[in-house]
Formats: C-alpha cells, sequence, structure tokens
C-alpha cells in the first residue's frame, strides 16, 4: 500500500470497477449499469477509462461531455467508445493517469457527485470511495494462482480490499469467493435489441454466424443461445482486436457467401471498431443489458 499522503482523495465520490482475473469479465457492462442507476437517483456521474490500445491511453483526454461525442472518441480505443456512445450526457474521459483525469473532470465539474474508474481496483495511488470486482463464471478463478502460473492478476486475498464482488453467471459462485464474507452481486445480461449498421432495429433470421474479439467469446454464444437462436460458426479473435486487416475481413466475406451465412451477429464493442472499417460484412449488432438478480441487493 502507498503512503496515505501519495494518494489522491478526490472532492467527490470514487468508484472503481475492476478485476483480478485477466481477460474479460464484464466490467464495461457493469460500469455502464452503474451510471444509470446512479443518474437515475438524480446524481451527477462522470466516467474514467484508461483508453486501452487507444490514441489516447498515455495523454489525458476528454471524449466526450454532456453534450456531445467529440470526434476524436473513435481513436480512443473501443470499450472507451462503447462508453462514451452508451452514455450520453455522460462526461468520459481517457488516460492512463487516473488522478490527473479526476482533476480535469472536477476543474470542469465542480458539481460531480461521483467518477466512477472502469478498471482501476489496482490503481491505488488514488482512494476509492468503493470497489466493485467483476467474474465471470466462464473466466472463473482459474486454479488460484497468479499469473503465468495461473489466471489471476492478483491474489484472491485482495478480495479484502473490495466492498462488492459481482458475479456474471447462473452457475454456482466458488467457495474461494465466498470466503471473504463481501456482499456477492449475482448479474447477468440478456438481449435489448439486435439493430444493423445504421442502428434500425432488425430480427435475425436465416443462417446466421458469430464475430467477437473480446475476452470471453463463450459468454457471447451463451448469450447468442439464451436468445433462442442458432449459429453455424464463430470468428472469435483476440480481445480488443482491430479488424484492421483486410485480408481475413475479405476470407471472412468469402466463406460467409461460400456457407450461405445470411447474417453475422457482433457485440456492441466490435462494432465500435467495425463501423469505421470498410467491409461487406452482413452485420447485425447485438445490443445486451446487464442486469442484477436482486436489485435491492445493491444499495448505496
Amino acid at each position: 500500500m502507498l503512503f496515505p499522503s501519495l494518494v489522491y482523495k478526490s472532492k467527490c465520490k470514487i468508484i472503481s470497477v475492476g478485476n483480478i482475473v485477466s481477460g474479460g469479465s464484464g466490467k464495461t457492462p457493469f460500469t455502464i449499469f452503474l451510471v444509470n442507476y446512479l443518474t437515475d437517483k438524480g446524481f451527477k456521474v462522470a466516467v474514467s477509462h484508461r483508453g486501452y490500445k487507444g490514441k489516447f491511453e498515455h495523454e489525458n483526454k476528454l471524449i466526450s461531455d454532456r453534450n456531445d461525442i467529440f470526434d476524436s472518441a473513435r481513436e480512443a480505443g473501443d470499450e472507451a467508445y462503447l462508453l462514451a456512445s452508451k452514455l450520453k450526457g455522460i462526461p468520459v474521459i481517457v488516460g492512463k493517469n487516473r488522478r490527473l483525469s479526476i482533476k480535469i473532470l472536477e476543474k470542469k465539474y465542480v458539481d460531480l457527485d461521483y467518477i466512477i474508474l472502469d478498471d482501476s481496483f489496482q490503481h491505488l495511488k488514488v482512494f476509492h470511495d468503493l470497489d466493485f470486482v467483476v467474474f465471470n463464471e466462464i473466466g472463473g478463478i482459474g486454479n488460484g494462482f497468479v499469473l503465468p502460473a495461473g489466471i489471476l492478476r492478483e491474489p484472491l486475498s485482495a478480495l479484502k480490499y473490495a466492498d462488492y464482488i459481482v458475479f456474471n453467471g447462473e452457475g454456482n459462485i466458488p467457495e474461494k469467493l465466498k470466503k471473504y464474507n463481501k456482499p456477492i452481486l449475482r448479474s447477468g445480461y440478456i438481449v435489448k435489441r439486435f439493430y444493423d449498421t445504421n442502428k434500425n432495429d432488425v430480427k435475425p433470421t436465416g443462417r446466421l454466424a458469430l464475430l467477437s474479439g473480446i475476452g470471453l467469446p463463450k459468454s457471447f454464444e451463451n448469450t447468442i443461445r439464451k436468445s433462442d437462436l442458432s449459429f453455424e460458426k464463430h470468428y472469435s479473435f483476440p480481445d480488443h482486436y482491430d479488424f484492421k486487416d483486410k485480408a481475413i475481413l475479405q476470407k471472412i466475406e468469402t466463406e460467409l457467401r461460400k456457407e450461405e451465412i445470411d447474417y453475422l451477429l457482433i457485440t456492441e464493442k466490435d462494432f465500435a471498431k467495425l463501423r469505421f472499417i470498410e467491409h461487406k460484412l452482413p452485420l447485425i449488432v447485438v445490443e445486451v443489458e446487464f442486469v442484477l438478480e436482486k436489485p435491492k441487493e445493491l444499495n448505496f
């Protein structure tokens, strides 16, 4: 732990949404949920994101404010762009230096009640008023060891610093998570709607395939199956894949025609990149909504 004098204490409440498992867990969807939860209560909220693999990761830049999404948002990374596009009217700032991001938000928005830090559990240079640690049933906790022997970014004992554990999935919650006596919020995803590249609602029909570049592709598959849809294949790429290789996209286009695939279902996170890339893929975007099994268990 850092000395208290080295930890920045914001004038507004700071909420951290993080994980201790490498790969996807659902931090960004939960961040969107929390923003809506707080704004519904009348609070003024802003979001800080690292901007991973974006142009502004190593500087601090506001990509949306209470009125607009800025053109720069498209270069800020897939998750940051998704936050800005989904959270209309909510300031979103990117940058690895969270202390500076918070100071910029404090100066520009003096009426802020909360700043939510997406992916910040390990960031100890800023005081957190609340820490949420997110797990996914599919990703699990592995063998319980930290990298490289296991999949944990830090030991499970770090959960003693958490205020809430968020568990995405319908299976049994690991006993190793229960031992820390933290409130565990069971959660999941439901499909809110399907839309085309022009944001028009559509109904997927015919032969379908999936395309994703996310941390837990099986989670996307489960979401589609729960919507009573079947698919022929899944083009799965590494998390945060940029889809800029035209040869790969053309190969997929050719295979879809050959196999008579009518539509390619993708996540909103992947559409944040593909919407700015020239291609002929028959895309349908899957908009999901994060839900808590027992909403009343979240109360602050």
